[in-house]
This record gives C-alpha cells, structure tokens and sequence, in this order.
C-alpha cells in the first residue's frame, strides 16, 4: 500500500484534440478538458467526432515551424 505509484499513472496523457476546445453547441468543452453528452456526462470516447475533425483541419492548415 505504500508503494510508490508510477509516474505513467500518476498523469494521464489527453488525446490531442483536447488541446481545442470543442465546436458541438451542446457541448462546448474548454481545451484539456473531455467532451461531454447534453445530460452533463463524460463520452466514453473522450471527443466528439466534430471537435477530432476540427483539431485535424487546425493541424493541417497550421504554417510549419
């Protein structure tokens, strides 16, 4: 029990889409945060399809660094 917990455990790593908030009108979650149904509960995907849509388009009209 006073084992030390692993560092893989101790922060989850959000799906890259979270990094924009999400465009579904009922929904609006804030960057970082997980999309949520129009009851108030968490998807199990994590994202509306929309919001990984639009992270995508970000991603490609993005200038390169």
């Amino acid at each position: 029990m006073g084992a030390p917990m692993p560092a893989g455990l101790r922060h989850r790593e959000h799906p890259p889409e979270w990094a924009i908030p999400c465009p579904v009108p009922t929904c609006r979650a804030k960057p970082g945060t997980p999309c949520r149904s129009p009851r108030g509960r968490r998807l199990t995907t994590g994202s509306h399809p929309s919001r990984l849509d639009a992270w995508r388009t970000h991603q490609h009209t993005r200038p390169a660094a």
